[in-house]
């Protein structure tokens, strides 16, 4: 038997031992009722749907995406750029292969700023590869912490948006606490501050190291790069967009716009 077969039949398997920690609704990416299905007990609040396979953390962020836009994700790309930090998540299936849509992974092991297949690329977020003001929305989730230098990531994000753009992310956070980094990246060679910390990370077998612990202060440590950004609180019991019985929070960055455009748009 495969390993993708073995994995799925150990999640069927423990999705059939908890049949209480499961919910019905209706799925705001796929748009169809669904079944939101809780593969493992110990997280038993990160529900899948069973046709897309979202997370509330997705639902959240395509949530605040329809809000802010006032229209669905799929007639809003119709009009409208959008570039994700994701080739594997639900996002990235509803809308590859869409002209407007472009996505990315990080292949260590292979050239970045080249196509790995007709829907994707390889991008290094220190140094994307696209033209600046290239796209009206960015995506990420559970991916700035990561990055080896996130400021520099934060600066490539808001350049390659256009002027009112806006990036849509979730991220590792605690109000209680200020942002610190984990690593000194000052020099090419990592300098351990804390703890070696890891997550599970999507594209290879090892997981990815945690740069940066973020905080409080993220929304006033990215106004000088040029972003407008808050974090807002979303949770919808009928697309089951919760964190362990919470809103899921995520962040709105809106790209400023420059004083010129500011003057055209008040006339």
């Amino acid at each position: 038997m495969s390993p993708a077969l073995r994995k799925l039949g150990r999640k069927l398997a423990g999705a059939a031992l908890h049949p209480g920690y499961h919910a019905s609704g209706f799925c705001n990416i796929c748009n169809r009722r669904t079944l939101f299905i809780c593969d493992e007990a110990v997280d038993r609040w990160i529900r899948r749907c069973c046709w897309c396979r979202s997370t509330p953390k997705y639902r959240a962020i395509v949530n605040a995406i329809e809000v802010e836009s006032g229209e669905k994700i799929q007639r809003y790309i119709r009009g409208h750029k959008i570039y994700e930090l994701s080739t594997t998540s639900p996002i990235f299936r509803i809308l590859r292969g869409h002209r407007n849509y472009e996505a990315s992974g990080y292949f260590s092991d292979k050239p970045f700023g080249e196509k790995l297949s007709p829907s994707y690329w390889n991008q290094d977020l220190q140094n994307l590869s696209f033209p600046s003001e290239s796209f009206d929305v960015v995506i990420s989730s559970e991916t700035m912490e990561h990055v080896r230098r996130p400021w520099q990531g934060f600066a490539e994000i808001h350049r390659v948006l256009k002027p009112g753009g806006f990036y849509f992310f979730t991220i590792p956070f605690r109000s209680d606490r200020l942002t610190q980094a984990r690593v000194d990246t000052s020099s090419e060679q990592d300098v351990f501050i804390m703890e070696k910390a890891y997550h599970q990370d999507p594209y290879r077998a090892e997981d990815s190291l945690v740069y940066t612990d973020f905080g409080a202060d993220l929304p006033e440590l990215l106004a000088p790069i040029g972003f407008d950004a808050e974090p807002i609180l979303i949770k919808d019991q009928c697309s089951d967009i919760q964190d362990d019985l919470r809103p899921v929070r995520v962040f709105v960055a809106r790209k400023k716009l420059a004083s010129s455009e500011i003057a055209v748009s008040q006339h």
